[in-house]
């Protein structure tokens, strides 16, 4: 009884250390953080281009950060994602809207990117769209019916003579999405063309108009769920959603620093059953330039602005608390980080 009684008053003595200890370090922590106040947010966000889905996001946190910090002078700057990361490298902008595929390019050193960025160049600021954007591929019904295809693979498989859209060449989320796609049966999207295809390098809305005039036959793009666009297309059209494998997604999604989502059945009335997808999440990330302050502000101006936020924009619906922490891969920026644990999202 007595050994018993030791061991546990042992055991209490250390655990009662190890709390002290801990709470000292966090107190020593709190007191290291810089003081911050309620002065205006003057930053650059750089961005995707003007208009569009993923406009957004960013004018979304745009719009929350002048709301809780009066007089800021913040601005979502138009772009593409490589000029965007480009400028957070070098310092020239110290926050930019990126999705969770083009930092994963960039650590990469993958085109257009010249050299790996080192490590720790982009972090994590929030996720103001978790899980939002769905990869697509649909088609012309007819088309697919006439070469007996129903999945991915068989456009692979058969080799398909498909004029088939890829998106912009700087639209580097789609591209990145086409070269995963054909990366997983050890292909390249240029085989297309060499069985006969064609590769089409135009934006979605382009590329809606030529295959309402027959002049294209798959389109692999991305989009919030259910797409506008998509939906107009498929009231004047017979179109099918071409299925990806379970296998094949993951693939994707692990390659692209994604996650494995789905398409929910009825989302269109050409869609009868769920289909299995790659879905990303746009993210706001910070660079060299960005300061301790700048980024708590902003990661506090988007927790309490949540409920407007969400209510400014039907893409907007999946966003939440919880998840502005969830930078996917990417190192939470100190600032961000230190509001984060103030209101107990994270440890």
């Amino acid at each position: 009884m007595i050994k018993i009684r030791g061991r546990k008053f042992l055991i209490n003595a250390v655990g009662c250390a190890l709390v002290t200890l801990s709470m000292t370090a966090s107190l020593a922590s709190a007191e290291n953080r810089p003081e911050i106040g309620d002065s205006p947010v003057n930053v650059t966000i750089a961005g995707y281009s003007s208009g569009g889905q993923v406009a957004v996001f960013g004018e979304g946190v745009v719009d929350a950060v002048r709301r809780t910090y009066q007089g800021s002078s913040i601005i979502y700057e138009p772009g593409n994602p490589a000029g965007a990361l480009e400028y957070l490298k070098s310092g020239r902008r110290p926050f930019a809207l990126v999705s969770t595929v083009e930092p994963k390019m960039a650590y990469a050193g993958r085109a257009p990117f010249r050299e790996k960025y080192p490590p720790g160049t982009v972090k994590g600021v929030l996720n103001g769209s978790p899980g939002v954007f769905d990869l697509m591929v649909y088609a012309r019904a007819d088309f697919l019916d006439e070469h007996g295809v129903t999945s991915f693979r068989d456009l692979i498989e058969k080799k398909v003579p498909m004029r088939v859209s890829i998106n912009q060449p700087g639209n580097l989320w789609a591209r990145e999405h086409v070269r995963a796609l054909f990366s997983y049966f050890g292909k390249t999207m240029e085989d297309v063309e060499e069985w006969g295809g064609e590769l089409v390098p135009q934006p979605t809305g382009a590329s809606h108009d030529l295959m309402r005039d027959g002049r294209l036959d798959v389109i692999i793009t991305g989009g919030a769920t259910p797409s506008g666009r998509v939906v107009e297309l498929g009231s004047v059209m017979d179109l099918a959603f071409v299925q990806l494998s379970d296998e094949l997604v993951q693939h994707v999604a692990d390659e692209l620093g994604a996650s494995v989502g789905s398409i929910p059945a009825g989302s269109y009335e050409f869609v009868n059953e769920e289909l299995v997808t790659v879905v990303s999440s746009f993210m706001i990330a910070a660079g060299p330039a960005a300061t301790y302050e700048d980024s708590y502000k902003l990661a506090k101006s988007m927790y309490e602005q949540m409920e407007h936020y969400r209510s400014s924009h039907r893409a907007l619906q999946k966003a939440s608390r919880e998840q502005l922490p969830n930078v996917s891969y990417l190192e939470l920026h100190p600032g961000a980080k230190a509001f984060y644990q103030e209101v107990g999202l994270i440890e």
